[in-house]
């Protein structure tokens, strides 16, 4: 398991990162999520040993990898912005990662050079912006590190091919022991490949979990009322989001299902529809909701300042 504990990182007297915890578990897809400027890439970089951190610890296994420097060999970023040598090919890229990375899958990397219907004899810099992503998610790939961290993965890739990179990440993670982190700004993505995801805001994992369970606990209410309603009606429920037109109630509320179900049924509704919420919907109502509480805290700090 990799962990990150305490974990504050400055780049040019800004403080990017702080007081960051992280757990990201062996054989699992783990979706880093957050709004531009975040922190995701330069915490990707510190993980990558890239960036030094400040302050904090990071762990492979309980090996605290600032005294053991072979750990960084079992991770692989692929940046935003992968280098690469001037005229180089993908096939001189593959011997150069083989470098740092002797266990590279030569069989697979033909396969997914062949998938992907790559010239890995031309120079990469006559690749266009999708086709160089594509050669470093097949060095990736096929470089098999324990940890592979792709930095806006899917970026410039056609439909087809995002499908296809997809499905390769899963069947590698099922064949080798390794573990992915993927950032993304495409949370409909991230929801259909993650197994867990993280929330960052403003250097800090704000909320983290198992996909499948948060999004269980997340739902999406539509009603109808005999007469006019109040928000106060609602108080008991962990609302996420709510809005009221007249008699028809929209909310968006954490909770098991069948508790919030009878919890609403008993405010009598005439009508009562359960919809589905996306990844990228409970996204929205969490830095929503982060922007209230910062808003309150700041007006409370206000009150008391003014007496």
């Amino acid at each position: 398991m990799l962990k990150i504990r305490g974990l504050e990182k400055k780049l040019q007297e800004q403080l990017v990162l702080h007081d960051l915890d992280m757990d990201v578990e062996d054989g699992c897809i783990y979706g880093l999520i957050g709004p531009n400027g975040a922190g995701k890439s330069t915490l990707l970089r510190v993980i990558a040993g890239v960036y030094e951190p400040d302050q904090g610890t990071l762990y492979i296994d309980d090996h605290n990898m600032q005294e053991n420097l072979s750990c960084f060999s079992d991770i692989l970023l692929i940046s935003d912005e992968p280098y690469y040598f001037h005229n180089a090919t993908l096939c001189d890229m593959k011997h150069f990662f083989k470098i740092a990375h002797p266990h590279l899958d030569e069989e697979y990397y033909h396969h997914l050079v062949k998938l992907f219907d790559l010239n890995d004899q031309q120079p990469l810099h006559k690749y266009s912006k999708g086709m160089k992503r594509q050669a470093f998610l097949i060095l990736g790939l096929c470089s098999t590190p324990r940890y592979l961290l792709l930095d806006e993965a899917f970026d410039g890739l056609d439909p087809h091919m995002r499908m296809l990179f997809k499905k390769e990440i899963v069947n590698r993670l099922e064949e080798k022991e390794m573990s992915v982190i993927i950032s993304s700004h495409n949370l409909k993505e991230m929801e259909e490949i993650c197994d867990r995801f993280g929330i960052l805001e403003q250097g800090k994992l704000i909320t983290s979990g198992n996909m499948s369970e948060r999004l269980s606990l997340v739902h999406r209410f539509q009603l109808a009322f005999k007469e006019h309603v109040n928000e106060g009606m609602f108080d008991a429920l962990s609302l996420l989001s709510i809005s009221i037109d007249s008699r028809i109630v929209n909310l968006v509320a954490e909770g098991e299902l069948q508790e919030l179900q009878e919890a609403l049924q008993r405010l009598h509704p005439l009508m009562m529809e359960t919809l589905p919420v996306s990844l990228e919907e409970v996204f929205v109502y969490v830095m929503k909701q982060r922007e209230e509480e910062r808003h309150g805290d700041q007006e409370l700090v206000e009150t008391v300042v003014s007496e």
